[in-house]
């Protein structure tokens, strides 16, 4: 009898232990070096297993067969090569800051925007709505309009309608909904468009006190019932600050009464207002990465060559510069007013960005998880002491070189 791996099981090793993950139920075993070693000899060598001295090699490969990891042969199993490309750097996704201008001030404003009356603005329509063809030329599939307040904007609707004539899969708007009237609940619906918005407590006194907009709430509040019953998509997003670091339970309460998709609140990012120490809750954290891990194969290999959030991404301020995602704004590719985009997609800073891998990043690149554990580059470079682009995440609590969580 012979002993092997399935096909869709795949090892990552890391500096004291690996992994192995399964790819069909997406499932990641942490596995020791005897473990790792043992293995790798029962496949190199395609190891009889019928002598009495391998018993108890059959008993660990009884504990694979059970966790659907590998199977036992009858003859020696040949090396399946891998036929799955490398996937290919393709936009997928753009946020269009289509102006810094909101009714709202909220305290952690990563734009710091304000509703101070501006000049022109900085990109006519013309060039939005050739850069909307222009995104989906380049394979980009979903486009979110934002801002600022984006309903701020006098011909957001010239850029759906664009988007729509693109044929976008998908055309979301990210609004505080403050401004929301009925005609535009109408146009949401005759042009399928997706509603993002924003709740920072469940009380309307904490939220306005968060945008410094009286009414602001019950404004938002008002626009979110009407969106929920035309039953046009909405999701709603929140961030946590000191000022509501006590109200996260109340805002995933209030999602669900409203029978919208419950996510746990962000934490304040440290860009725009939002860099600043005395915004800083005191307790509530990002939840920390931890065990059970899962992936997919499509994941599993994106993650082997990209981000695994900020590939295929990019974002277009209203003043024409081109980031890696709306929390990165010190880092330009370029600029749409001077440089075409598929110049600013092809350039070697982005791509950079793109390629940034687990296996670049201190800590990470010696873990047996990096291929499947999310990470924000924007948010650890903005926390580490020294802007570092590839410092270690802090909200990890693992040490890969001594396999122990602390």
């Amino acid at each position: 009898m012979y002993y092997k791996l399935h096909e869709h099981c795949k090892i990552v090793t890391g500096a004291s232990r690996s992994a192995i993950y399964n790819l069909k139920d997406g499932k990641v075993y942490s596995i020791n070096k005897s473990a790792l070693n043992l293995i790798n000899t029962i496949q190199e060598n395609n190891a009889v297993l019928t002598n009495a001295e391998t018993i108890s090699i059959k008993n660990f490969c009884d504990e694979l067969t059970k966790k659907s990891l590998g199977s036992l042969y009858f003859t020696p199993s040949p090396t399946q090569i891998n036929t799955l490309s490398p996937p290919k750097p393709i936009l997928e996704f753009a946020w269009l800051e289509i102006t810094s201008r909101c009714n709202n001030r909220c305290l952690h404003c990563y734009t710091s925007s304000t509703n101070e009356p501006t000049q022109d603005e900085i990109i006519p329509l013309s060039r939005w709505l050739t850069i909307v063809t222009e995104l989906r030329k380049a394979g980009c599939s979903a486009l979110q309009l934002i801002g600022g307040e984006p309903l701020l904007y006098p011909n957001w609707r010239d850029i759906v309608l664009k988007a729509e004539e693109e044929n976008f899969d998908l055309i979301e708007l990210f609004t505080n909904a403050t401004s929301i009237d009925d005609e535009m609940i109408k146009f949401f619906i005759e042009h399928h468009l997706h509603i993002a918005t924003t709740i920072y407590a469940s009380s309307a006194a904490l939220h306005d006190t968060i945008t410094q907009h009286n009414g602001s709430f019950e404004k938002t509040m008002c626009a979110i019932k009407k969106i929920l019953a035309k039953k046009i998509p909405l999701r709603i997003a929140s961030i946590i600050m000191k000022q509501n670091e006590d109200e996260a339970e109340n805002i995933m309460e209030l999602c669900n009464s409203l029978g919208v998709e419950v996510t746990p609140p962000d934490v304040i990012r440290p860009t725009g207002r939002g860099d600043d120490a005395s915004l800083l809750p005191s307790h509530y954290q990002k939840p920390t990465i931890k065990p059970p891990f899962f992936t997919n194969e499509l994941e599993f290999y994106h993650a082997k060559y990209f981000h695994p959030c900020l590939a295929g991404k990019i974002a277009i301020t209203d003043a024409g510069d081109v980031l890696p995602c709306i929390f990165a704004r010190n880092i330009h590719y370029g600029n749409i007013s001077t440089t075409p985009l598929e110049e600013i997609l092809n350039s070697q800073q982005l791509l950079t960005c793109w390629y940034t891998t687990k296996d670049t990043i201190k800590k990470c690149k010696d873990c047996e998880y990096r291929y499947a554990c999310s990470d924000c580059r924007p948010l650890v470079q903005n926390n580490d002491k020294n802007k570092d682009w590839y410092a270690a995440p802090n909200n990890c609590n693992y040490n890969p070189h001594t396999g122990i969580w602390q």
